[in-house]
């Protein structure tokens, strides 16, 4: 529980606070670009305990430069 609250409190002091400045508004307001991904990468990262999602393009490169 404590990571939860960590993570909302890191969100609201970096996301929140620097989108309520005015000149910041023109990048924010489409969250549909950045936020939604990003959470739905971060979810699949955290319920993946095989951890074979972390560096899987990097992973996919160096097998092309192997063979």
């Amino acid at each position: 529980m404590i990571t939860v609250i960590n993570y909302l409190t890191a969100f609201w002091s970096v996301v929140i606070v620097n989108c309520a400045h005015p000149q910041n508004w023109e990048a924010c307001y489409r969250i549909d670009q950045w936020l939604i991904p990003d959470v739905i990468e971060g979810v699949s990262i955290y319920l993946d305990k095989n951890h074979s999602h972390l560096y899987l393009s990097e992973r996919e490169y160096l097998k092309t430069i192997k063979d």
